[in-house]
Parts: structure tokens; sequence; C-alpha cells
């Protein structure tokens, strides 16, 4: 018989225990956790140091539209990145 480690022997006894239930529609269950692994997954990570004027700026304008200084950045960003902004000259 195979020895098992501590992390199977608990796997083991949860199982025998009756600890696990049946997920209706697994299938289905299956596929909406995959597909928030794979949002969670393709989600990268940019920290940006912003001077205290420009963070009050993105906060209040942030405020005004009743967004997330979060999301106003990524929107800021994908619009310019899309060529939608423009820089200004002088």
């Amino acid at each position: 018989m195979t020895t098992l480690n501590t992390e199977e022997q608990l796997l083991l006894n949860s199982v025998e225990n009756e600890e696990w239930q049946t997920i209706d529609n697994f299938e289905n269950s299956k596929a909406i956790y995959q597909d928030y692994a794979k949002k969670y997954l393709q989600q990268q990570t940019i920290e940006i140091v912003l001077s205290l004027e420009d963070q009050e700026k993105l906060l209040n304008l942030a405020n005004n539209l009743g967004q997330s200084t979060s999301n106003l950045t990524k929107e800021i960003l994908h619009k310019y990145l899309q060529g939608e902004l423009i820089e200004k000259t002088a």
C-alpha cells in the first residue's frame, strides 16, 4: 500500500467524512471559474509615481466623474494608446 503524505491524508479523510458536495451544473460552473481565472491572469499591474499635484487632479476628476482613480487612469491610458487622446501643443 502507498504511504500518503499529510496533505493527501487530510484530503482522504475529508472525502471519507463526506465533507464534499456535488456541484449542480458542474460544466457551467467550471466554465465560469475558468473564465475568472483567465481574466485574472491577463491582468497586469503597473505602478506609477505621480506628483502630489497630479494625484489631486486625478482624484478630483475621478470624483467628479463618479469613477475610481484606478478606473479613470486605466481609461485615460487606454484612450491615449488607441490614439483617441493627443498631446496639446503650445
